[in-house]
């Protein structure tokens, strides 16, 4: 799901012991207060307002779903019943979001963002990087070019999109994520990574929108517009694209898509503690905006262990997944997205990956790799693992060589098990886990590298 969480450009690094980050005196160049790349665009292009991140952690806050949610494990047969309540109980702070975003206002709405993340990479002669941070208009990160491909349907159940399509993310945490932030980022230049667990009950949401036009790709007929400040897709695919010099920002209209709203729950999900949710764009459900056209996919709260050695991720016996439940009425573009064997993924979150190259020599055209939870459960520090089942940590673009390992084998299947958000994916030495949060791990690892914390820095990795 968030793999979703948009395309970042920053800096991974190690960790280096406290005492040597006291005796190395950093120069933070980078302001973990931004609240965008600083990249504005002039008043010919853009005359509307830029919204401002809320960073003010409380200190406490209310658990006020557990008083309206259902308190029962979750099953296939009782998910929908979770994810509507869900949805019905976020509406007040969050359709603004969706349907007015130019007025749309974090702080009077209680949503909080992530420090360390606004600020934009900064290349030669101080140029910013217009991919990078977040952008100006919205906050919002940049994900993954994915190619038209992904989406044209042999059956033609659904119209084929006909441009490659960029998505871009906004992500926010409700009051109760934002206590933990708030002792995460005590100190904003000495972060605790210890305290990173999710109160039960905290809330995190991500939308996005996508850059086609409804007449490249019909199904966004009818849904709400956003603006960005970032390069045209069609700059990031040129064959002399050089973010330094070429690849001009400029206001890029977008249509919303996608709504996920992920959920710290023990008692719906005892195993992972996590409940991921996303919500779909659907021309022709009921209601009059883009909210009320907000359906549900489906919802995920473990990776399915039990079928992780199957080759196809499924029950030999040809039973259904018991820990993802899909949304029957879902538009067919957004059940052609689904994860491995069916898992939770949504349209913008890349699950389906093209020229993979297994390990044991394989050459796989297309694969569907991964889940929501496959991805999160890669939330650790220091950052070693790929958010796919890869033996390789970088991250290429959508259609250039990936390395996986074969699905179904044992390395395939740790991506797939059900860990609690403390126990880190790769325990070697000195790793934390970081409670199925991907930002969290992003922050970090941008906060080291403006540190000068940094044994291995690694660039350009690219999520969704």
């Amino acid at each position: 799901m968030w793999q979703g969480l948009s395309r970042h450009r920053f800096q991974i690094a190690l960790s280096v012991p406290p005492l040597l980050v006291a005796l190395i005196s950093p120069a933070f160049a980078a302001d973990p207060f931004a609240s965008n790349n600083g990249l504005y665009p002039d008043q010919s292009q853009w005359q509307g307002t830029y919204r401002s991140l809320n960073y003010d952690y409380p200190e406490t806050a209310e658990n006020k779903w557990f008083a309206v949610a259902p308190r029962t494990p979750l099953t296939i047969d009782n998910a929908g019943e979770y994810v509507a309540a869900l949805k019905s109980f976020v509406e007040p702070s969050m359709r603004g979001m969706i349907d007015e975003a130019d007025s749309w206002d974090p702080a009077a709405n209680g949503w909080y963002g992530m420090i360390w993340q606004g600020d934009g990479a900064k290349g030669p002669n101080g140029v910013t990087d217009p991919e990078s941070g977040q952008e100006s208009i919205l906050g919002a990160f940049s994900g993954q070019v994915i190619t038209k491909e992904t989406f044209v349907d042999p059956e033609n159940s659904y119209p084929p999109l006909t441009v490659d399509m960029q998505n871009h993310t906004v992500i926010y945490y409700d009051p109760l994520s934002a206590t933990m932030l708030n002792k995460l980022w005590a100190n904003p230049f000495n972060p605790d990574r210890q305290a990173v667990s999710f109160p039960e009950g905290g809330m995190v949401v991500k939308a996005a929108a996508v850059t086609p036009t409804p007449e490249q790709w019909p199904v966004l007929e009818g849904a709400a517009i956003w603006n960005v400040y970032r390069p045209t897709v069609e700059a990031l695919e040129g064959l002399d694209y050089n973010p330094y010099t070429n690849a001009k920002p400029e206001v890029v209209p977008l249509r919303v898509l996608q709504f996920d709203i992920i959920v710290k729950d023990s008692v719906a999900s005892p195993q992972t503690g996590w409940v991921f949710v996303t919500y779909v764009y659907k021309l022709d459900a009921p209601g009059e905006t883009t909210w009320d056209k907000l359906v549900p996919l489906g919802a995920m709260w473990g990776n399915d262990p039990a079928f992780a050695r199957e080759a196809n991720g499924m029950d030999p016996n040809g039973g259904p997944l018991q820990e993802t439940w899909i949304n029957d009425e879902a538009p067919a573009f957004a059940k052609s997205s689904l994860g491995w064997g069916g898992r939770l993924s949504g349209p913008i979150d890349v699950s389906e990956r093209h020229n993979v190259l297994l390990t044991d020599g394989t050459r796989v055209p297309v694969l569907h790799a991964s889940s929501c939870l496959s991805c999160h459960g890669t939330a650790q520090f220091p950052f070693v693992a790929n958010l796919y089942p890869s033996p390789n940590r970088t991250f290429p673009r959508e259609g250039t060589l990936f390395p996986m390992y074969p699905p179904g084998s044992e390395m395939w299947s740790r991506w797939f098990q059900n860990r609690p958000g403390s126990l880190a994916q790769n325990d070697n030495e000195g790793s934390v886990a970081l409670d199925y949060d991907m930002l969290i791990m992003f922050a970090l690892s941008a906060f080291d590298a403006a540190a000068g914390n940094d044994i291995y820095v690694q660039d350009h990795v690219d999520v969704h």
